[in-house]
């Protein structure tokens, strides 16, 4: 199974999930760096994919 969070504050919530134990799975990512929409694609600690999404 794959999650897709999504959130206003895609830095925000970034920083939350790599203090909460999650990791990168990609260097970059497909963030739209004006409008800053897009995603992340992470690991839980467990190693569960998920990605955070802008909305």
């Amino acid at each position: 199974m794959h999650v897709y969070v999504t959130t206003d504050e895609l830095a925000a919530a970034d920083r939350l999930a790599i203090e909460a134990g999650a990791r990168r799975l990609q260097p970059t990512d497909d963030v739209d760096p004006v409008s800053q929409s897009g995603g992340r694609l992470y690991a839980s600690p467990a190693g569960h994919p998920f990605c955070l999404r802008s909305t």
